[in-house]
């Protein structure tokens, strides 16, 4: 079997959006080595929960299991700033897909500078996924929706279908195609996201 793991490693050094504060690592050295860690809750590689954008609706704690574990989809797309409903029509995309999606984001995520110019999802593309009734989709930088977008409408379209969102993905090293996936996230009750370990294989 191959194994990707897509998680961004967690450190001081780790991208963070901006304003936002960077992880502070307290580590107390005794009879053992204990370490106190706080961290943003959309840090690093994440999921997006519905109440992130739709206060009263779910959090990370309540995503059913089968919507983070199973058979996933990853497509390449070619550069450019904003993913339309046409580039997604030339895949295959049925209800309950996992879906990743690598754009050239990937030599920008592992960096050490946030970068405003991400490759992200229009809202007629998430509207089109929200209308497929898939389970997830993920892309390869931290954020799915462009820095500059009023309201946040592509991430209310998604998250209103309980689709599940995971931000910050290290696509580089994955070819495009099928694989099995597993993307969970720590359990923290009534979250609005957190922290994902993401991984796939085949």
């Amino acid at each position: 079997m191959k194994f990707y793991d897509l998680s961004i490693p967690l450190s001081r050094a780790t991208i963070t959006w901006p304003g936002e504060q960077p992880m502070e690592i307290d580590e107390k050295k005794g009879t053992a080595i204990t370490s106190r860690l706080a961290m943003p809750s959309h840090f690093g590689t994440h999921i997006d929960a519905p109440k992130h954008f739709l206060f009263n609706k779910g959090t990370v704690d309540n995503i059913a299991l089968s919507k983070l574990v199973g058979k996933a989809k990853v497509f390449a797309l070619k550069s450019k700033q904003i993913i339309s409903r046409n580039d997604l029509l030339k895949f295959s995309i049925e209800k309950g897909d996992k879906i990743l999606l690598k754009t050239r984001n990937g030599r920008n995520v592992l960096g050490k500078k946030f970068i405003d110019n991400y490759v992200s999802l229009g809202l007629d593309a998430a509207k089109h996924l929200a209308q497929k009734k898939i389970d997830l989709v993920g892309i390869d930088y931290f954020g799915i929706e462009a820095k500059s977008a009023p309201g946040h409408p592509v991430h209310k379209a998604l998250l209103a279908k309980d689709i599940v969102i995971v931000e910050g993905c290290d696509l580089s090293r994955v070819p495009a195609g099928n694989y099995n996936i597993v993307a969970l996230p720590l359990k923290i009750k009534r979250g609005d996201g957190a922290p994902t370990r993401v991984v796939l294989w085949k």
